[in-house]
């Protein structure tokens, strides 16, 4: 599989909507972990899915996850109807860990369909995501809060892992962004499953106050157990004024990420095409 593209900015995605000159052979599939039980996480999949295909206007993008419904074979298996030669990836993923480098190929590599697949970066390592975290930040201070942004913490919640760092790592990156954007009082890093953990974080920023408000961005890729109910119940412990922006994932302005990703790469199809 290829390696990731480099993005085109939203403007620029959005003015060659529809001039694609590759269809019907190319298809784009959007992968994501899926909760078996838990079918709105899915549901968030589904939606950035048919949200994309609309905003690309003649590339068909299928949804599929590792766990649960839709399937990531019944996704292949759709783009490949359709007769696309080439199929895009995008992991709905926030960070390049197991699932990504791993697992997908290995669904993908199952279902036959390794040659005509092209992976793309994950959501969490997309260069437009800090600045959709900085808004909806930003703005939940002012609405929740009823504070600029200048005067607030903002706290970054990611899964983490007790044998891995990519999770860690994506996080840091978003949050390194995040810093030189300078429009938040401080920026910190909590984790779920690893140090420094989100409940003794949340109670205490790091240079010891424990009431400056606190606005907690969920780096998480949908509402499942992690952002609809660990970090709700982490803020009980918060001192402070605290407001929640839930998970970046759910965010509809995701699909916009995902779509520039996908037409970048299509893009770069199209010069190989007429090289």
């Amino acid at each position: 599989m290829s390696e990731p593209t480099s993005p085109v900015s939203v403007e620029d995605a959005m003015s060659s909507r529809g001039m694609l000159d590759l269809e019907p052979h190319l298809a784009a599939i959007i992968v994501g972990h899926g909760e078996r039980g838990r079918d709105f996480s899915n549901a968030i999949l589904q939606n950035h899915a048919k949200a994309v295909s609309e905003r690309l206007g003649n590339v068909p993008v299928f949804a599929g996850v590792l766990s649960g419904l839709p399937t990531i074979e019944a996704a292949l298996g759709k783009a490949v109807n359709t007769g696309a030669r080439r199929i895009l990836v995008y992991p709905y993923f926030m960070a390049a860990g197991f699932f990504v480098s791993t697992r997908v190929p290995q669904r993908i590599a199952g279902a036959g369909a390794s040659e005509r697949c092209r992976m793309l970066g994950p959501l969490g390592a997309d260069p437009g995501l800090p600045a959709l975290v900085l808004r909806r930040a930003a703005a939940v201070a002012v609405d929740n809060l009823d504070q600029p942004a200048r005067a607030c913490r903002l706290l970054l919640v990611g899964h983490g892992s007790k044998v891995a760092r990519a999770s860690a790592e994506a996080t840091e990156a978003v949050a390194a962004a995040l810093r030189r954007a300078g429009e938040f009082a401080s920026i910190e890093t909590a984790f779920l499953e690893e140090a420094p953990f989100l409940d003794d974080v949340i109670g205490q920023d790091a240079e010891g106050r424990d009431a400056r408000p606190t606005v907690i961005v969920g780096l998480f890729n949908g509402d499942g157990l992690h952002a609809g109910e660990d970090v709700p119940a982490a803020m009980q412990k918060a001192k402070g004024p605290v407001a929640y922006t839930g998970a970046v994932g759910a965010m509809p302005e995701v699909a916009d990420l995902i779509a520039v990703a996908i037409e970048t790469a299509a893009k770069e199809l199209r010069a190989d095409v007429l090289a």
